[in-house]
């Protein structure tokens, strides 16, 4: 046992522990050293608050090394005892290394919620440096899940805390972090800009385990160039850094994950195959759910390369398994399209086409993530405008303002005029109050017009969002799955059978009719906010409009076997609009048959009560719960869900539905309960020939 001169009992074990906390980030091995060190000392002595430091030191070490199972169960002994004590520092503490842990081994759901606790635990508590500790952990999981904007926003404010503390160790993790955001976006110069200031930094501190990261890292921005020798060279590099310093097989294993990735690129597949091989062995000892799933994918990449389809096709579905379970995109997304490629060689192209629009699904996912940016500067442009219309309304206040000072010095004018024209002070005085009252009624007229312009602006600018959120969501989405099947369909035609090819012409057909519908309800909407849409109520005959609206929607009941049945008939006549009531049979019918599953029906019926006829649109589907029965008709909180089979909707037909039956003075109702069906039922006026 290392003993320091001048020093023992609680005062030994302070120094050993103060010399685990600055090895915790350069060298993990010395900081379980003395934290082992410390330990028996505190025990002998019975100091609590040191004992749950040295276990919380042991816990970190332990995990830095990639023992994460003993890392857990110091941590959970640490954390026991803090709270124990009731010490908040050190629970932060705990609970960000057992996040850590839960990260490790791909728990991401419970990483998560344990750093934001941590996040607000130390804020109320006023620790600064562990609420900034928390978030950088809680980015750097983020971006790893592909949330990249919200995982930058957490590392940015981890940056400013550090920077103005000046720890350079930290501020090198999250540049390192910040790196993976570039990378990840394909800004592959920025990339290598932040890596080598991290990697300076490193150096500088002679943290071996920070430079085996940043290194590693480097060879992925070259394997992605395409520059392949490069990259194994920093691979290489990688693994000699971690073997010589002695951090741990989990650095190690990355550097032969590398390897294996970019001996595959190069069609070295035996090489491609030892090296992901060493890496699986570490990852499944140490229960790596990430660089399990990771390694299972290369090698069914290797055996379809190989031409061995079934080994490739079990490997991939225990890669896609564990990418779902843990939440990880990229792998899902890469797993869906290597799992298409093998099923088109074992000429399954039904199959080999659902993995292809699940692959296409994922890139969409990701792209909404990649493109917030641009959403982010509409929205600037949409504030931009706004601050243009309250510059305005300050203008018309000043010319107000300037009207006033004209009524003053008109006052000052007819007051000097009193005193040389008493006789006439009568007329001046009429005048006087006259004058008043104009400017008076000016000002109110001009505040009232103002405030109707604030109130339209405000409109206009709620409506320019909503707008924007639908185009760049629900028509964005299939437009986006389009062009990637079309791309696959021009590029690999080779891969297309003339059957599977005749079956994604009819899919797109489908998906063309959706977008269709969805963009004539999105035109219908805007016209309505406008109010240009005209209300041209007209004799109209049920029967024919519901017979006509089965004829739209017969495609989609056939292919999903739902029987379409009227029991309308030529003596239901109402006087409305026919495109208003035409679109809300429409929006009613296809939802009805939307949430309907095969071999279900939708019924229309419509009776006659006074002066109105209620029409109602009923189906045997899976219902709707009061939760969103409540938000149905709300436009500020919409409901949009998938169909039964997966239609997509944007939850714009209600709204639609909704505001042309107010137009026409009628109700929308709605009855349901999940699993029983719906029934949506709505009044319009009776035709009368004296109308």
């Amino acid at each position: 046992m290392q003993v320091l001169p001048g020093q023992k009992g609680e005062g030994l074990a302070r120094v050993y522990l103060e010399l685990s906390k600055e090895y915790s980030y350069i060298d993990p091995a010395r900081t379980v050293e003395y934290a082992k060190l410390a330990m028996p000392i505190i025990l002998e002595n019975q100091n609590k608050e040191q004992e749950t430091y040295a276990n919380l030191l042991l816990g970190a070490g332990y995990l830095f090394l990639g023992d994460f199972e003993a890392g857990k169960k110091y941590t959970e002994v640490g954390l026991e005892l803090a709270n124990e004590i009731r010490h908040i520092e050190y629970t932060c503490i705990g609970q960000n290394s057992l996040a850590a842990y839960y990260m490790n081994v791909g728990e991401y759901d419970m990483a998560v919620q344990l750093f934001h606790e941590t996040v607000e635990k130390a804020k109320d508590a006023g620790l600064e440096d562990r609420a900034a500790t928390a978030q950088l952990n809680l980015g750097s999981i983020l971006t790893n899940r592909g949330e990249r904007t919200k995982g930058l926003r957490h590392l940015l404010e981890a940056l400013a805390y550090f920077e103005k503390e000046g720890n350079p160790q930290i501020i090198a993790r999250i540049l390192n972090n910040v790196a993976v955001n570039y990378h990840a976006w394909k800004d592959y110069d920025k990339a290598l800009e932040f890596y080598e200031r991290t990697l300076v930094t490193y150096r500088e501190l002679g943290d071996f385990v920070g430079q085996a990261i940043v290194i590693n890292n480097i060879g992925e921005i070259y394997k992605d160039k395409k520059e392949y020798q490069k990259a194994l060279s920093y691979y290489q590099l990688t693994l000699q850094i971690a073997q010589t310093a002695e951090v741990g097989d989990y650095y190690s294993a990355y550097g032969w994950i590398g390897l294996a990735e970019t001996y595959l690129l190069l069609g070295e597949y035996q090489l491609s195959r030892e090296n992901v091989n060493l890496a699986f062995a570490v990852f499944e000892r140490l229960k790596m759910q990430e660089g399990i799933a990771n390694a299972k994918l290369i090698l069914s990449k290797i055996n379809l390369a190989e031409n061995r389809l079934p080994e490739a096709l079990l490997d991939v579905d225990e890669s896609l398994a564990l990418s779902v379970k843990i939440g990880i995109i990229d792998l899902e997304k890469e797993g869906y399209s290597v799992k298409s490629a093998v099923l088109e060689k074992q000429k399954r192209y039904k199959e080999a086409f659902d993995m292809l629009k699940m692959y296409a699904q994922k890139s969409d996912t990701l792209y909404n993530e990649e493109r917030t940016n641009d959403f982010a500067q509409l929205r600037s442009e949409l504030e931009m405008s706004e601050k243009q219309n309250e510059i305005e309304l300050l203008q018309k206040n000043n010319q107000i303002k300037d009207l006033q000072i004209n009524r003053q010095k008109t006052q000052t004018q007819f007051l000097f005029l009193t005193v040389g024209l008493l006789v006439v002070v009568s007329l001046v005085m009429f005048s006087y109050m006259k004058s008043r009252k104009n400017a008076s009624d000016l000002l109110q007229e001009k505040n009232r017009q103002i405030n109707e312009q604030h109130d339209e602006l405000v409109r206009v600018n709620e409506t320019k969002d909503k707008f924007m959120s639908i185009i760049g969501h629900d028509l964005r989405n299939p437009i986006g799955a389009f062009k990637d099947v079309l791309d696959q369909l021009a590029d690999f035609p080779e891969m297309f059978s003339d059957e599977l090819r005749q079956q994604i012409i009819h899919e797109l057909r489908d998906e063309a009719e959706s977008t269709y519908f969805l963009l004539d309800n999105l035109l219908s909407w805007a016209k309505s906010q406008k109010n240009s849409i005209a209300y041209k109520p007209e004799r109209l005959e049920l029967s024919t409009l519901v017979s006509n609206t089965f004829l739209l929607n017969s495609r989609l009941s056939e292919s999903k076997q739902i029987r379409l049945r009227s029991d309308v008939n030529g003596d239901h006549v109402a006087y409305a609009d026919q495109n208003m009531t035409s679109l809300i049979l429409r929006n009613l019918i296809s939802n009805a048959i939307k949430f309907t599953r095969e071999g279900g029906e939708v019924a229309i019926t419509a009776k006659e009560s006074g002066d109105w006829v209620t029409v109602s649109v009923a189906d045997t589907g899976i219902g709707i719960s009061r939760e969103q029965q409540s938000r149905l008709f709300n436009e500020n909180n919409p409901i949009s869900t998938y169909g039964t089979n997966h239609e997509k909707g944007s939850g714009l037909g209600l709204l639609l539905c909704k505001e042309f039956v107010d137009i026409h003075g009628g109700t929308l109702a709605v009855h349901s309960e999940p699993g029983k069906g719906s029934t949506f039922t709505f009044t319009l006026k009776k035709y009368k020939d004296t109308i």
